[in-house]
């Protein structure tokens, strides 16, 4: 999935959100968990923990990738349906 969200911002996807603060906050009001369809168990479980993390979500075509960036470990992604 990290290699389609690479093309998608080479072709110019939009960074709807990028954000940091506590995670299950993030979790609650920004990630838009149900519009998941991939990858949700492992974001689910990065936006759990007792800290703070980067929430970003790029829209292109009909999708949206979620991504997690804890502030230690490697950045996950989820791809979702779009906002539209």
């Amino acid at each position: 999935m990290r290699e389609d969200l690479l093309d998608a911002l080479r072709q110019g996807a939009e960074i709807k959100l990028w954000i940091n603060g506590p995670a299950v906050s993030l979790a609650k009001h920004y990630a838009q968990l149900d519009r998941i369809v991939e990858g949700s168990p492992a974001l689910i479980a990065a936006l759990s923990v007792n800290g703070s993390v980067g929430l970003a979500r790029v829209e292109h075509g009909p999708w949206q990738f979620i991504v997690v960036l804890p502030d230690h470990g490697s950045p996950l992604i989820a791809r979702a349906r779009a906002d539209r």
